[in-house]
């Protein structure tokens, strides 16, 4: 069996649709991916409410709460304090962006990141299991998992959690850490590359003997450039869209 995992999709329909068009050109050549878990759904872009669409209707793909999904989902019950000590965090225009997605996913999107998407997921796969988590396991919303660490910080991540076999977290590029407790697997990111000339790509995770590849994609950044445009959303976002900011 083999599973399918992106991350950071940050709302991005178009990355989602060639992500998923990809995945079926490759069950076509013989891959059996029979699941797709998406570590972070929404944020700096502008497609939340048919993303939202998508995956609460569809079966196979399994959503775990990110960071924006996160804040999100708590926007309206922070304290103008809250919002202020938030200015510290991140810049003006994703804070703006926490509010839009808030306002246009609707109650019924607010209500399903609130209730149907989990901060963590943990799976096993016959003998082996594989916890699924957007950052630092026990601050899966919070601090993200850093690559081109030495083996001991990842060992850190994975010394209390010795019954799984791998640890999936998000991240702006895909890597894997090989420790002597097991490994830690990022898949890149599929909707928004922060790294500057990266490529958006996912990670194919086989669960019988835990192998990983990854594979990219393309999506339409012109596209997804008129939609911000026409939903006016700030211009520091187009210039990430295309140029990263790392």
């Amino acid at each position: 069996m083999q599973v399918a995992v992106i991350s950071n999709l940050h709302g991005n329909l178009l990355a989602l649709a060639s992500v998923l068009s990809k995945i079926e050109r490759l069950r076509e050549k013989g891959e059996e991916i029979s699941r797709i878990y998406v570590l972070g759904v929404f944020g700096l872009l502008p497609y939340p409410k048919e993303v939202y669409q998508f995956i609460s209707g569809a079966e196979n793909i399994i959503p775990v709460r990110g960071r924006y999904d996160h804040l999100i989902t708590k926007w309206s019950e922070m304290s103008e304090d809250e919002k202020e000590r938030l200015n510290e965090e991140l810049p003006g225009f994703a804070i703006r962006m926490v509010e839009w997605n808030w306002k246009i996913l609707g109650k019924d999107g607010r209500s399903w990141l609130r209730n149907d998407v989990p901060a963590f997921i943990a799976e096993k796969f016959g003998e082996n299991e594989i916890l699924f988590v957007y950052g630092e396991p026990f601050n899966p919303t919070g601090e993200d998992v850093k690559p081109k660490m030495p083996t001991s910080y990842y060992e850190s991540l994975l010394v209390p959690l010795r019954k799984y076999e791998m640890l999936v977290v998000a991240g702006p590029m895909p890597f894997i850490a090989e420790t002597r407790y097991g490994k830690v697997v990022c898949p890149g990111s599929a909707g928004l590359q922060p790294v500057k000339d990266s490529t958006p790509s996912f990670a194919i995770i086989d669960t019988d003997n835990m192998y990983v590849a990854f594979d990219d994609f393309e999506f339409s950044k012109k596209d997804v450039e008129d939609r911000m445009r026409e939903h006016n959303l700030p211009n520091e976002l187009v210039d990430i869209l295309h140029h990263g900011y790392m």
